[in-house]
């Protein structure tokens, strides 16, 4: 197993989710707590996962002997929130997909089921998200 090239697709990990943690946090700060409240939770509790996610990332990397990143991975701000945060998922989603291959590539399991654990709350989090586009279309906003 080539330790460096693992330590490098789960240090791109940790700044994916740090950017993401700053994404949805930003955007809880934002909505109004008059008319979304539950919108607003939604977001501080996906946050919160994604700080447990990048510390799951990290925790491996010191595993294999590595360093974890602490750069903050891409924020993307746009007028549409929900394709915008429909578009950070999907970027999570195909790296890991790509990510799994790697771990498979070099014959590490353990790597390969963590990216794989945290890929199902990714795609849980595209899921809640269409949701909240819902409510958000109904809504008219």
């Amino acid at each position: 197993m080539n330790k460096e090239r693992i330590i490098g697709i789960l240090n791109e990990a940790i700044e994916r989710e740090i950017g993401a943690i700053f994404q949805y946090m930003g955007q809880h700060y934002r909505f109004p707590k008059d008319k979304h409240p539950i919108i607003r939770e939604i977001m501080e509790r996906i946050a919160v996962q994604e700080m447990k996610h990048a510390e799951k990332f990290s925790k491996r990397v010191i595993e294999l002997g590595g360093r974890e990143s602490t750069n903050t991975g891409k924020v993307i701000w746009a007028e549409d929130f929900v394709r915008m945060l429909e578009a950070v998922e999907d970027e999570a989603i195909e790296m890991y997909q790509r990510h799994i291959k790697i771990c498979e590539e070099e014959g590490d399991e353990k790597t390969k089921a963590l990216y794989e654990e945290i890929l199902k709350d990714e795609i849980e989090h595209k899921k809640i998200f269409n949701l909240l586009k819902g409510v958000l279309e109904v809504e008219g906003k």
